[in-house]
């Protein structure tokens, strides 16, 4: 920052971003002149022979090079002196930090001749080196090349096919600074005038439309995006605008803002460090007996790793640091019910062990603080904690099940092909023929599938990730048509659980990513009132609920839940009836099985990484007896929605002003996937404390923005402004090492690992270790800045976490729970049954 101004144009890079542009200049440049040597050697040496006639005129007394020499000159004179001007201008750019542009003030009119001036010269030089191409074509084979071009003769034409492409990209560039300034000056009298909120709303909405409607003609509409230019952005389009709305008054750029995400990275590990020094210091000073290598054990205690407490060390903790330690709910103390139960919980196989974590606090001004916090992790010997592990890992695959053919293809393009072929021509119709024989003969309800493709291919692949095995499941209902109103979603019986499994698509295509962008808030007054809940003084998000909606009316309208499960004359009356989903699909799961529990009152729900924005708080805390929530890791999506997103943006808004390196040093120093404390700088070299920021430029633009977001908070509280949290009982994975790190070293840090994985298709995804633990609706009040925030909320991602915790218990996922074995195996429940609250008999060994 600040942008770089070129003839009052303001571009979209600073001075310190012109250091790759000189690179990739100067690379080119290099090559170019390396290309030409050899032409130039030929030439030159043809030049210096007398004798030979190849290249006089027809009578002999004049003499031209088979290259004309001026092209040959000027273009090495070209390529040396870019090279050299490259040198300069990245000299220039890795000055100052990205708040002193003053060091910069010279790039302005170099990069100004760079982009103006060298064009035309580099069109003349192109020129002149088509016209000596052309002239030697007649006398290749004079000099004694027969048949195949000499290779000096396609370095050539690399070289001029270089340069004319340069040209082409320099000319759309000075064409569209000439439109821009047309443009300027045809409208003067809009140039200084600021806009409203209104009318950036209105240019947000456009912007949504028109990214929605090229995305879907890029993708050929594969996933969805007929007419989605027609659908109402203005929900989205208001969030952004009051997000984004700087009134005119920063001045920044697309590279301030990565710079400031790696600096809040490096910050986060510099703050866990320091605290956990501090508290090895009071441990070791402390009177009471601990273990040293407890103590030692803190130094892994970051944001993605969970370190186990012992109770003298969790003393030192409460005692040291008192007003800093945040003891978590204890989940056990929820199911402990009676006497009996209590009496027993002495037995060190009954006890949670507690994890020690840190947790963002925000304390003003765009600062955010750390917070001690103590979570119970979930153990393999009590038996709501191994229920609850077995249950999301066998119900996840119901969520993958209903990708469709295109993620069952992505998971594995080889080999899922052959799979999915075999399972259409083969295996589908074997299981069809016996599906209809047995809906004949035992009056069993009828399957119906809406909105399959011309294939077939949507019922082939949820059915190969189920399975075909009618024992075990058994599919009823699927309906494949996806709209902005409309769900994908099915409807399974599951023998093994004995359970009704209603589960819901999560974000696929451009029509659910509207939901996900419709983020206001609606009130639940007329909803409880309609289905049987308390929902007074609510609120849900607009567009999940809309989903909902919709989903229950349709679920009435062909009455499938009721054939199944009705308590009179329900097929399966004795099953339960579960509600999943993943991302979108949880986040319509869950209002679904609010507006469904007072019909069926031993519903349960399972929400895999659901939108952080879905209810209002007191609404996702009363959930928690029936709605389990499983977020693995940084997950971003369960800790997204507008308060969080704004109390992002004005940490990184204050890390730009805080940094106190060139932003080329700062991107080196995180490219080298080292520690802070391993790094030959330390933090306070890098960036200024919050409180002892310098004056600058920037500094006054920002004291200015927040003033102006002040006042806007105190003009107006609107819907938007309602908090919204994830719903339900918090089951967290959280990653606590990777075995693989050589791996892990090579995909970098930051979000590098998340490109890294798109590209390889997930094949070199490192093997990693999980460790379950409960957690409180606060843990996800911040976005973590992790280089794994978007691909731990894949869905491969939290099946990869659960089967691993599901293993480290000793379950199988794929087997039914002990009480429906006989009593068989460990149980995953209390013996005395005891319950959560009311209408939570299901986890009372029920089922």
């Amino acid at each position: 920052m600040p942008a770089l101004m070129i003839f009052s144009y303001r571009s979209k890079l600073a001075g310190d971003d012109l250091s790759i542009v000189c690179i990739l200049t100067a690379t080119l440049r290099l090559v170019e002149f390396i290309l030409l040597i050899p032409a130039a050697t030929f030439t030159f040496q043809k030049y210096l022979a007398p004798s030979d006639e190849c290249f006089g005129n027809k009578v002999g007394k004049t003499r031209a090079g088979v290259i004309p020499v001026p092209y040959l000159v000027i273009s090495l004179f070209f390529a040396a002196l870019t090279v050299l001007l490259s040198v300069a201008m990245y000299r220039i750019s890795g000055r100052g930090s990205p708040t002193q542009p003053e060091l910069r003030n010279k790039l302005g009119s170099l990069f100004a001749y760079q982009l103006f001036v060298m064009p035309f010269v580099l069109l003349m030089i192109a020129g002149v080196g088509i016209a000596g191409v052309i002239y030697i074509r007649g006398r290749i084979e004079c000099v004694g090349y027969t048949g195949n071009k000499p290779s000096w003769y396609f370095f050539l034409v690399t070289v001029l096919a270089f340069q004319c492409f340069e040209v082409f990209v320099y000319m759309m560039i000075i064409l569209g600074w000439l439109k821009f300034e047309l443009r300027q000056r045809i409208m003067p009298k809009n140039k200084d005038v600021p806009k409203s909120i209104e009318e950036k709303a209105e240019e947000w909405d456009r912007c949504c439309k028109c990214c929605c409607k090229y995305t879907a003609l890029c993708c050929c509409f594969s996933f969805g995006g007929r007419g989605i230019q027609n659908e109402n952005f203005s929900s989205m389009a208001c969030v952004l605008a009051e997000l984004f709305d700087d009134g005119g008054t920063l001045d920044i750029v697309a590279s301030d803002i990565i710079a400031a995400f790696q600096g809040l990275s490096m910050e986060q590990e510099e703050k866990k460090r320091r605290s956990v020094e501090r508290l090895k210091d009071e441990a070791k000073k402390s009177q009471n007996e601990y273990n040293p290598d407890d103590v030692e054990m803190l130094d892994q205690a970051t944001t993605s790793c969970v370190v186990v407490v012992t109770e003298p060390l969790k003393a030192i903790l409460k005692m040291s640091l008192a007003m800093d330690v945040e003891a978590g709910t204890s989940v056990s103390s929820l199911v402990r019910s009676n006497k009996s139960t209590e009496e027993g919980s002495n037995n060190t196989e009954d006890k949670r062990e507690n994890a020690f974590i840190y947790k963002g606090s925000p304390i003003g001004d765009g600062e955010r603080g750390l917070q001690i916090a103590i979570r119970e992790l979930l153990s393999p010997n009590i038996g709501i904690d191994r229920f609850s592990i077995a249950e999301g890992a066998h119900f996840l695959r119901y969520s993958i099940a209903l990708n469709s053919f295109k993620g069952f293809l992505f998971a594995n393009l080889l080999t899922n092909c052959c799979k999915l072929t075999f399972a259409k021509y083969y295996e589908l119709p074997k299981y069809r023929k016996e599906a209809t024989a047995l809906e004949h003969n035992d009056d069993a309800p009828e399957r119906v599938v809406i909105g399959e493709n011309a294939l077939g291919l949507h019922e082939a692949a949820l059915m190969k990730v189920v399975g075909f095995d009618r024992s075990k499941v058994e599919l009823h209902y699927a309906h494949f048509d996806n709209d902005v109103d409309q769900a994908v979603y099915g409807i399974m019986v599951d023998h093994v659980w004995k359970s009704v499994v209603l589960c819901i698509r999560g974000s696929l295509s451009l029509e659910d990513y509207v939901i996900n962008l419709q983020v206001s808030a609606e009130n639940l007054d007329e909803i409880g009132a309609e289905y049987g809940f308390d929902g007074e003084g609510e609120y849900c998000h607009l567009g999940y609920l809309a989903r909902a909606k919709w989903l229950c009316n349709d679920l009435k309208r062909h009455g499938i839940l009721d054939i199944l499960l009705d308590k009179d004359i329900g097929r399966y009356k004795d099953y339960t009836l579960r509600v999943s989903g993943h991302s979108l699909g949880a986040g319509t799961a869950a209002p679904v099985a609010l507006m469904l529990r007072n019909k069926y009152p031993n519903l349960r729900c399972l929400c895999f990484a659901p939108p952080g924005g879905l209810f209002s708080k007191n609404l996702a805390t009363r959930c928690e007896d029936f709605v389990t929530t499983f977020i693995v890791n940084a997950d971003l999506v369960p800790r997204i929605a507008p308060r969080t997103v704004i109390l992002l943006r004005d940490e990184v808004l204050q890390m730009i002003a805080r940094i106190k390196v060139p932003k080329q040093q700062l991107f080196q120093i995180h490219r080298s996937a080292k520690k802070v404390n391993e790094l030959p700088c330390g933090i306070k070299d890098l960036l200024y404390d919050a409180d002892d920021i310098p004056d600058s430029e920037f500094k006054t633009q920002l004291d200015r923005f927040r003033a102006m977001q002040q006042a806007k908070d105190n003009e107006h509280i609107g819907v938007t402004q309602i908090p919204l949290h994830p719903p339900g009982k918090f089951v967290h994975l959280v990653k606590t090492k990777s075995k693989d790190e050589t791996r892990m070293f090579l995909q970098g840090r930051f979000m590098m690992s998340d490109i890294f994985n798109c590209f390889t298709c997930d094949r070199f995804v490192p093997e990693e270790e999980y460790a379950p633990r409960y957690a409180n609706i606060s843990d996800f009040d911040e976005i973590v800045v992790s280089s794994t925030l978007v691909s731990d909320h894949m869905v491969e991602q939290v099946e990869r976490a659960l089967n691993f915790a599901a293993t480290s218990f000793g379950i199988d996922p794929s087997e039914p729970p002990p009480s429906l074995r006989n009593g068989k195996g460990l149980p995953y429940l209390p013996v005395c049954s005891p319950v959560l609250v009311p209408g939570t008999s299901i986890l009372a060994g029920t089922y």
